[in-house]
């Protein structure tokens, strides 16, 4: 490597830190909402917060990976430009490609460095957050309360709450059914209106319900009925934190191997599908009855094709994503040269709104791929290939100073020469 090589190289990785730590802050604004939430009015200890806070920042570093090369790529060669480095570097006889080499290895070895981590790390993490937060949600069920949603995470009793008003502590239309021991029926409350609060040691939740009805089941189907003006229940709520393992994962909280696994379990369950159908419209010639399960064995094959989609497009994301890193600094890089601005400004909007058409792109082919309108590698892979002729264009103007396929000009600024200071010498 060159002494230029390194000089660039060393240009090109303090910009690539600097954006991966900025966009990791501004990613994570909405997590640490939520994290002073938990700490300060729900009480969960610090240690508790910073594991969430920890385990949230691979999926963060997952996107802002690509998006740390582009950024840096377009300050970089950018600054070079409008340094006139570029320029000189022609003049010496030396192609300027041969400056990008390095920038373009190190983001081959980030590429190969990101596959393991998106489809292993990433995956991992976001099932341990998740089985803390459930985990947090069952020792403290406040965390899960939720509006017009029967909750049965209360050892016993199962609370419906219509509406909740968080700033004043209130609640509207609450129905509590009491489990009871053996077969005896559970009982069951309801009121218009109450009040929710806790207890100083975080043991029970108070409900305190107001004009309500208590209904229950006696014995010899008898029936009582019984209304009140007030009405209170402490709710037994769960003190310790005790860490359970959901074996349950979603397809993004699985690794490659994982997913690979459950993909061939898929594949392996449409065969059975294929033949089924194929059976049962072989019978349908012969049989009337048969016919009406031709479309019930079609609708069958066809979810289990689009569950297949959803976990194929996961895989071909992990690998895209990935793949991004190296493709961005193509686009970032020669873009830069020919823009002539390196600032940390013009670095993060150009990066910003080239993700934000990527995303676009990329949200718009998985939906059609997880609908089966289009196979999962093209949908998750169609940003790169619809971006992949801008991108040699610009590249091939940067660095070759060729057009590749439009013959458009780009006009860069001319040097002037400086005027003499009053007085001195013409």
């Amino acid at each position: 490597m060159t002494i230029l090589q390194r000089y660039t190289l060393r240009q090109f990785v303090a910009p690539f830190f600097l954006a991966i730590v900025i966009l990791a802050f501004v990613l994570l604004m909405d997590r640490l909402f939520l994290l002073a939430d938990l700490l300060v009015r729900k009480g969960v200890a610090v240690g508790i917060v910073g594991e969430i806070m920890a385990l949230s920042l691979p999926f963060v570093l997952s996107v802002c990976a690509p998006l740390g090369s582009l950024i840096s790529g377009v300050m970089t060669f950018g600054r070079m430009a409008s340094d006139n480095e570029i320029r000189v570097v022609r003049a010496a006889g030396i192609p300027v490609v041969r400056v990008f080499v390095p920038a373009m290895a190190a983001c081959v070895l980030l590429m190969l460095a990101m596959v393991p981590f998106n489809g292993y790390v990433v995956p991992e993490a976001q099932h341990r957050v998740r089985n803390l937060l459930t985990d947090v949600a069952r020792k403290k069920p406040a965390l899960r309360i939720r509006e017009g949603v029967f909750m049965d995470d209360f050892a016993q009793y199962m609370i419906y709450i219509g509406t909740i008003d968080e700033r004043r502590s209130k609640v509207k239309n609450v129905a509590i059914f009491e489990k009871k021991k053996g077969n005896q029926p559970p009982g069951f409350v309801t009121a218009p209106n109450g009040e929710i609060s806790y207890t100083a040691d975080d043991r029970y939740m108070i409900l305190n319900l107001q004009d309500g009805e208590m209904h229950e089941l006696g014995e010899g189907n008898t029936y009582r009925r019984l209304g009140f003006k007030r009405h209170v229940i402490n709710v037994p709520m769960d003190v310790e934190l005790i860490r359970r393992d959901r074996e349950y994962r979603s397809d993004q909280e699985m690794r490659l191997p994982q997913l690979l696994a459950k993909i061939g379990q898929l594949r392996g369950e449409e065969q059975e599908y294929e033949k089924r159908v194929a059976e049962v419209i072989a019978q349908a010639r012969t049989d009337e009855g048969a016919k009406l399960r031709v479309e019930e064995q079609t609708t069958r094959l066809r979810y289990k094709r689009l569950e297949t989609a959803r976990y194929e497009v996961e895989f071909q994301k992990k690998l895209s994503l990935a793949f991004s890193c190296f493709f961005f600094v193509l686009f970032g890089a020669p873009l830069g040269v020919l823009l002539r601005r390196g600032g940390i400004g013009t670095g993060f909007i150009v990066g910003l709104v080239f993700f934000a058409l990527y995303y676009v792109m990329l949200m718009g082919g998985q939906s059609l791929a997880d609908q089966g309108k289009l196979s999962p590698m093209l949908g998750t892979w169609l940003p790169n290939i619809l971006l992949v002729l801008p991108v040699a264009e610009l590249f091939s103007r940067a660095f070759f100073e060729t057009p590749l396929f439009w013959r458009w000009q780009v006009r860069l600024p001319r040097l002037r020469p400086r005027r003499a200071a009053k007085g001195g010498a013409a």
